[in-house]
């Protein structure tokens, strides 16, 4: 395990295994947006959302952007710009999408109200 720790830390700069991580979940993250947006938008197949997981895809939003932040204040703490720029573009990123998951969830449950 130590080993595995150290091959972590001597492959990234510092704090850019939370920005990774935060960024793979983003990905991760589109995707099932992507999907949602595409079944209530487009095929009109609301069963096949993701209103079961909503507590678990809004939980691992936030949890995306606290290591997202995290990432970014120890970018702060190098010299290096890029790796500034690229945590707090993967900040921002996180943030966008959790306000966007909230506003198509609003809106879906919106539709029910109205349709159902």
């Amino acid at each position: 395990m130590w080993l595995q720790d150290r091959i972590a830390t001597f492959f990234f700069p510092k704090g850019m295994m939370l920005t990774t991580a935060a960024l793979m979940l983003f990905f991760l993250h589109l995707g099932i947006f992507i999907r949602d947006v595409h079944n209530f938008c487009i095929t009109y197949h609301y069963d096949h959302m993701s209103f079961h997981y909503t507590v678990v895809l809004m939980f691992s939003q936030v949890i995306s952007i606290c290591w997202a932040a995290m990432g970014s204040l120890y970018a702060e703490m190098t010299e290096n710009k890029y790796v500034c720029f690229s945590a707090l573009t993967i900040l921002m990123l996180n943030g966008a999408m959790f306000f966007n998951r909230l506003s198509l969830e609003f809106l879906a449950i919106e539709y029910r109200e109205e349709h159902h």
